[in-house]
């Protein structure tokens, strides 16, 4: 997507996301990752630059922007934090959605206006992303029921106030809108490969109470409302996936333009050079499938096998793209002196946080047979 056919809003979209991670962002990403996590005080510049509630309406206090400008803010984003860009996917994309499309005009009015003023939220897969197959389980106690389990993988749990959990009963798949740090409920940081800034987190229940007031989705419409904001995240993650691209192919084209042998900068060489062409098709290849699905889904059209294809293709690209430039690199590729290791990291976290490649090629091969 070039900068001629983005609208006024994205074009300051992306002004002022690059302005901000050039300033704020870029010098501290690699502390973000060593300490695993993003200090409060980015947090707060984020949320009064409205990226927490880029997509939520304006009449809760959002900026009323559709995916495309979530994907324009996150490449940006991405390409100095790719685990802030995380978060800022999974506010839009998998907590502020699902509360625009499924919550009662109480549970908008509530938690939309918590993201208005900072607030972030959590997103709990069911199955997609689960680790070790253990279920969240509901239990009954007369006319009450309780939430008694571990749930293993909360997409922004660590730095979450609220989370959206999945819960089976007898009756089919719930989900749930429950507070985080209350009696009952407890997170705690997991270490992961990459995106280690991102917040994942595991959430741990003990007896506690659920409310229907509280309750998203029914027991009849569970599995398919996640499988449809699952859909909706993958364009946001194949952006994410972009940004991290574009910043491996920077990174490359820097360090083989300063980087001397025989003489000569080694982006002379002529496999250099092939890498470099490489990484630059693999980039201009999933920029436009990431923005043909944003696209299908600002105008209403089924973005499901398109967003599928963008988030296949741009996460895989992204680690091909991150294993050249470590080539590029060298020896020093293999070091933390410089971003590319982390690059590859991030991409291949990123690949496994939505859907898996695996089950995502099995759902688009089923829609072509159909």
């Amino acid at each position: 997507m070039t900068l001629m056919k983005m609208n006024s809003a994205q074009k300051l979209i992306r002004g002022e996301v690059k302005k901000f991670t050039a300033t704020e962002l870029e010098p501290i990403a690699s502390n973000i990752e060593k300490e695993r996590r993003v200090p409060q005080d980015v947090f707060r510049k984020i949320s009064e630059m409205g990226l927490f509630g880029l997509t939520m309406p304006e009449e809760y206090g959002g900026s009323g922007l559709d995916v495309t400008s979530l994907c324009v803010a996150l490449e940006e984003l991405s390409q100095s934090c790719a685990s802030l860009a995380m978060m800022v996917a999974v506010n839009n994309c998998m907590v502020i959605y699902p509360l625009v499309r499924y919550g009662s005009a109480e549970l908008k009015k509530e938690y939309l206006k918590k993201i208005s003023d900072g607030c972030i939220g959590g997103f709990a897969p069911y199955s997609d992303i689960e680790v070790t197959g253990r279920e969240c389980v509901l239990e009954s106690d007369g006319d009450k029921s309780y939430l008694s389990n571990r749930y293993d993988v909360v997409l922004n749990g660590a730095a979450a106030d609220f989370s959206t959990i999945p819960v089976r009963s007898d009756q089919g798949l719930s989900l749930y809108l429950v507070e985080i740090g209350v009696p009952g409920v407890t997170a705690a940081a997991i270490a992961t490969m990459g995106l280690r800034g991102a917040g994942i987190a595991s959430l741990e229940f003990k007896h506690r109470a659920l409310t229907a007031e509280k309750r998203l989705v029914g027991d009849d419409s569970g599995d398919q409302a996640i499988q449809s904001i699952i859909d909706y995240a993958h364009i946001g993650f194949s952006a994410i996936a972009l940004g991290l691209t574009q910043a491996a192919l920077e990174a490359s084209k820097k360090y083989a333009s300063e980087r001397k042998q025989f003489g000569r900068p080694i982006a002379e060489f002529p496999m250099i050079q092939e890498m470099l062409a490489e990484m630059k098709i693999i980039l201009e290849k999933s920029r436009l499938l990431v923005y043909e699905a944003a696209d299908r889904c600002v105008t209403n059209e089924d973005f499901r096998m398109a967003a599928r294809i963008a988030c296949l293709t741009s996460c895989e690209g992204a680690v091909q793209t991150a294993l050249k430039a470590i080539q590029v690199h060298g020896g020093y590729g293999y070091t933390k002196d410089y971003p590319v290791e982390r690059y590859f990291r991030d991409a291949k976290s990123l690949q496994l946080l939505g859907e898996t490649p695996v089950d995502m090629k099995a759902k688009i091969a089923k829609e072509i047979l159909l």
